[in-house]
């Protein structure tokens, strides 16, 4: 079974469900990746489903996600990607209240491969955690909550 983790820390071993790159795979080639990426204890920071489940999908009280400024700044962050990596094309997004669904486009062969690309990405979100949720918290130097919670 793979394990997975941060060098010097503790490793665990992941589920099959939980792997996250197949082994062996050139990921930095020309293909269509789905990437899915969840907020640490799937705590919903990025918004809230709202409408009514009942409602007719026209405008009004259809159920919707509203994102919170959060989920803005990471919906924002999934724009900017091809900004960083040009060879790399958001073909759909989905932000939800604790989680974020990506297709992405390697147009051509890239000289990084796609982790390091997702990982820019969490490093911005990270960075909006701290700007925008971080502030909120009433004693950060007390509260472990004001750590970002890690993308993935």
């Amino acid at each position: 079974m793979e394990q997975e983790g941060k060098p010097g820390a503790p490793r665990r071993e992941l589920k099959p469900s939980m792997k996250r790159r197949m082994d062996g795979w050139d990921y930095s080639q020309p293909r269509i990746y789905m990437i899915t990426l969840a907020v640490e204890g799937r705590r919903p920071l990025l918004g809230r489903v709202v409408g009514s489940v009942s409602a007719s999908a026209a405008p009004g009280d259809a159920p919707r996600v509203e994102l919170s400024p959060l989920g803005r700044w990471v919906n924002a962050e999934v724009e900017r990607i091809p900004g960083h990596s040009p060879e790399v094309r958001v073909l759909a997004k989905q932000v939800m209240p604790d989680h974020l669904h990506m297709l992405l486009y390697v147009t051509r062969p890239m000289r990084v491969h796609l982790g390091k690309v997702v990982g820019r990405f969490k490093a911005g979100c990270n960075r909006g955690y701290r700007e925008i949720l971080a502030g909120q918290q009433s004693c950060p130097a007390q509260d472990t909550r004001t750590a970002p919670p890690p993308m993935g």
